[in-house]
């Protein structure tokens, strides 16, 4: 069809009005056909133009948020002209989560909304059934040939232990790094299973802290500056704090991986009605409307040696607590995840 188009407007000049009636006959059938599909897709479809304001919106839209495009989209404050993807909850005419994508498009943008209900209500297991299978057995394989080696290290340590002079302290300080690597397996082979996070009352502030503590010394040696923004007062929320760090481990990781050396990672703690919210910002080299779409998919990475299964089972452990995550980003703008968990009451009001 845009070929269609540039060669009418190369030769619109040359035609007379028998071709002009033609020509229009045929744009209006095109454009007709285009319609009808849109209005039949079961997925929202809405066109922005620079300003933000509706220019086109298919039936979808309304049956999907449950009202006018023009009511909904101020509350989702979805981002002008920039590639992104979140998710959203409705509870009109009926509660349901939705998925929206932005994408830029000649100065305006396309928003994309479909339902998403019934994959969460799927299990994380049932969606990433084959890849996370393949590398728990890999893990599991690896553990093993591992372990083998370990133990036997440990057997000849107490051997160690028994000879005299500076033996035995060199024999405590290997003793103490085969503990730790057997807590490392551990934490991993954790991490790629199902396991429901262990909720108790506290604030989202510690696991965060805790992270950025025990990631100092990279972000010092890399002279990258983190601004941690916590409101005075902050609710609490049912959390499983090692669980979070691990998700704020995987985003500070990947921010310093994305920017050069002497970037900036900004985080924000804030809360609303409903949730706590943690933003995360770093002014790296930013993705592709491509890679925002794929993102949270294992083995969709930008990194030569790396897997996906990181933001995967991040995007997994938020979603056990209640909550969301969504992406912003631009090449060469940075990206920002902005992270949701339900405060406290209202995660009790909702069980009640």
């Amino acid at each position: 069809m845009k070929d269609f188009f540039k060669s009418v407007r190369r030769h619109i000049g040359k035609l007379d009005a028998a071709h002009l009636r033609e020509q229009y006959g045929r744009i209006s059938d095109e454009m007709s056909l285009l319609e009808s599909v849109l209005q039949a897709m079961t997925e929202a479809v809405v066109v922005l133009d620079a300003d933000g304001e509706i220019a086109y919106e298919n039936a979808a839209t309304k049956t999907l948020l449950g009202m006018k495009a023009k009511d909904a989209l101020p509350t989702l404050a979805l981002p002008l002209g920039r590639a992104a993807k979140r998710e959203i909850e409705v509870t009109y005419p009926e509660p349901k989560a939705l998925e929206a994508v932005t994408v830029p498009h000649e100065g305006g943008t396309i928003v994309l909304i479909r339902d998403i209900t019934g994959e969460k209500e799927r299990t994380e297991e049932e969606l990433r059934a084959g890849a996370t299978r393949a590398v728990r057995d890999l893990a599991a394989g690896v553990a093993h040939e591992i372990g083998n080696p370990l133990n036997a290290l440990a057997l000849n340590l107490q051997l160690i232990k028994r000879m005299p002079s500076d033996a035995v302290e060199i024999a405590d300080e290997c003793a103490a790094q085969v503990k730790r690597l057997d807590g490392i397996l551990k934490n991993f082979l954790q991490a790629l299973r199902q396991s429901r996070p262990n909720l108790m009352p506290g604030s989202v502030a510690e696991p965060l802290k805790d992270c950025l503590q025990a990631m100092k010394p990279q972000l010092v040696e890399r002279k990258i500056a983190v601004t941690l923004d916590v409101p005075g007062t902050l609710p609490s929320a049912a959390i499983d704090k090692g669980q979070l760090e691990q998700v704020f481990f995987n985003l500070v990781k990947n921010a310093m991986e994305a920017i050069r050396d002497g970037g900036t990672i900004d985080i924000d703690l804030d809360a609303d009605d409903n949730d706590i919210i943690v933003v995360f910002r770093d002014n790296g080299i930013g993705m592709s409307e491509e890679q925002v779409i794929h993102l949270f998919e294992p083995y969709k990475t930008n990194k030569a040696f790396g897997t996906g299964l990181g933001l995967m089972i991040s995007a997994r452990i938020v979603r056990d607590h209640g909550g969301s995550i969504s992406v912003e980003s631009k090449p060469g703008e940075g990206t920002t995840f902005i992270l949701k968990l339900p405060r406290l009451e209202r995660r009790i009001r909702v069980l009640k």
